[in-house]
């Protein structure tokens, strides 16, 4: 279904000329605020790679990340155990770095240090040591043929992952479910509803490249990407019309750009989990804390609380928690308040 939740993402991801002129507009703001997180980290925000790869500084890491993304993966542990006592089962997507898993094409002046190389890892370790059911898409992605294919996991000239990669990544969520006993049941206690998959005949442009968009002037021009995509399309019968469920839906996916609904990223899940679900990309400025607790106030969860919370975030935030300094000051947050918040929320 078509969410109706207004948390529209304003990196919106445009593939035809019809499209252009609305996204322009709103693609400014996000490219903005973008640059000003990545100018926290790195004055270069743009790496210019190999055979017209660009990718962003603000993925690489350090060891003085370590305490927010220690005190990042407590608070994840802590609201974890929040819903498990409403009855709803969390499930986190770690979007893993566009560096690691196309480390092949980054220059050879910037190549991935170890202590970003093994970051994504060591992350996952501590979050399923807590508790946390969580999905590796660092393994998924590293493995897959399509990293040195003519369809690669991730754009080459924007930060977001391509539908081939969206896809994967919901074909893990689906075998990461599959494997958990707990998700199994929350994702059974959802109506199933019979969606078809079909891939694009050919390439189309590309047009949202956010990256180019952060080049500095007198950089080198880039020709414009091709994409292959797919689309999810909802089968006439299906359980959930024979019962008479309507719109109601028990999965709610939310999460960064990531999740916008123009990567493909939600039908993959749609086609992947044979369920409908609600949608919600999260503006870069805002964060997923402050994305959470809007969704959460919202009648969009308060009347239609879901079985399962699919979450994405990108690796990169793990070093960001409610209270990290170079976020917009009106969406930082101390960190005990907005666990006392969620938590005065769901019950």
């Amino acid at each position: 279904m078509n969410s109706k939740f207004n948390l529209a993402c304003k990196i919106d991801q445009i593939m035809d000329k019809s499209t252009a002129s609305k996204w322009v507009s709103s693609i400014l703001l996000t490219v903005a605020a973008f640059a000003t997180v990545a100018h926290a980290a790195d004055s270069t925000p743009v790496i210019i790679g190999k055979n017209d790869w660009l990718f962003t500084a603000y993925e690489f890491s350090n060891a003085s990340d370590a305490r927010d993304t220690e005190v990042t993966i407590q608070l994840l542990q802590k609201v974890n155990r929040l819903f498990e006592q409403q009855g709803i089962a969390l499930l986190l997507v770690l979007v893993p770095s566009k560096i690691r898993i196309h480390s092949d094409q980054l220059p050879d002046t910037k190549a991935l240090d170890e202590y970003t190389a093994g970051k994504y890892e060591n992350v996952f370790k501590a979050l399923q040591a807590g508790g946390v059911n969580v999905v590796n898409l660092n393994q998924a992605f590293l493995t897959s043929a399509h990293r040195a294919s003519a369809t690669p996991l991730f754009l080459q000239l924007d930060t977001h992952w391509s539908p081939t990669g969206a896809l994967l990544a919901a074909e893990t969520v689906k075998a990461t479910i599959e494997a958990s006993p707990s998700l199994r049941l929350a994702l059974a206690a959802t109506p199933e509803v019979k969606y078809a998959l079909t891939w694009a005949k050919r390439k189309v442009i590309y047009k949202a490249r956010d990256l180019v968009n952060l080049l500095p002037k007198g950089a080198p021009s880039f020709p414009w990407e091709q994409i292959l995509l797919f689309s999810a399309t909802r089968e006439k019968t299906s359980q959930a019309s024979l019962l008479g469920t309507g719109d109601v839906v028990g999965i709610t996916a939310i999460g960064s750009s990531y999740t916008h609904k123009n990567t493909g990223y939600p039908d993959g899940l749609r086609y992947t989990l044979q369920r409908d679900l609600l949608d919600i990309s999260i503006p870069v400025t805002q964060g997923p804390w402050v994305g959470m607790e809007t969704y959460l106030k919202d009648d969009a969860f308060k009347n239609n609380k879901p079985k399962l919370i699919i979450w994405e975030i990108p690796e990169r935030e793990m070093r960001s928690p409610p209270n990290y300094k170079f976020r917009e000051a009106r969406y930082v947050i101390d960190n005990n308040e907005w666990l006392s918040r969620i938590s005065g929320l769901l019950k």
